[in-house]
């Protein structure tokens, strides 16, 4: 097994830690009990939780990545901007866990200057997705032209955010069907006057 996919063995077992027990009691002496190793071991790849923590959340920003590009490969016009916010939601387990594992570090990076950069870097990424994604369909004249893109993009995000938290915390009071209606419901606002809602045209 290579370095790197023994790092990602290591942080897939972070992951479970966390999600689990919350990122307050994920030691790295946890992850090796859930490895079924020693603690040197895992510090023979890590040399302090922080590091591991870094990477897991890089992790969890390629896997929310990977989910928007799986998720809008057959889609297109506006429907692509809808599924591409609902990879956000937490609609399935790997969702959900995704979804945790990025509150929890949230919540450790406050008061933590460093991390909570990484953390702001992190969703810098994500919204810059969604930024270019606005810019297309406007191009295309599918939403209104005089939107503005970075300011949807934070309105929107902050509206997927809102509704995953939500779902967290209510996890009985908003189905995943509902989920998607709000989300859905907020872009069709911004369709222009020519576009169908759910058309999907290009």
């Amino acid at each position: 097994m290579s370095q790197q996919d023994r790092r990602l063995e290591v942080s897939e077992a972070a992951w479970r830690v966390i999600v689990r027990e919350g990122l307050d009691r994920t030691s790295m002496r946890a992850i090796a009990q859930e490895l079924g190793c020693t603690t040197g071991v895992v510090t023979h790849h890590f040399r302090d939780k922080q590091e591991l923590i870094l990477f897991a959340l890089n992790q969890v920003t390629q896997r929310l990545q990977k989910t928007m590009q799986t998720a809008t490969e057959h889609a297109r016009g506006v429907d692509r901007l809808v599924e591409m916010l609902s990879a956000f939601l937490p609609l399935d387990t790997e969702r959900q866990d995704i979804l945790k594992v990025w509150v929890a570090f949230l919540g450790y990076a406050i008061g933590r200057e460093s991390l909570m950069a990484e953390h702001q870097q992190s969703a810098a990424q994500l919204r810059e997705v969604i930024i270019q994604e606005l810019k297309a369909l406007q191009s295309a004249k599918l939403i209104r032209a005089n939107i503005e893109p970075e300011l949807e993009a934070n309105a929107l995000l902050a509206l997927v955010n809102g509704v995953s938290l939500d779902s967290l915390i209510q996890a009985k009071r908003l189905s995943s069907d509902h989920q998607q209606i709000v989300i859905r419901r907020y872009v069709n606002e911004l369709l222009s006057t020519h576009a169908i809602p759910g058309s999907g045209n290009p």
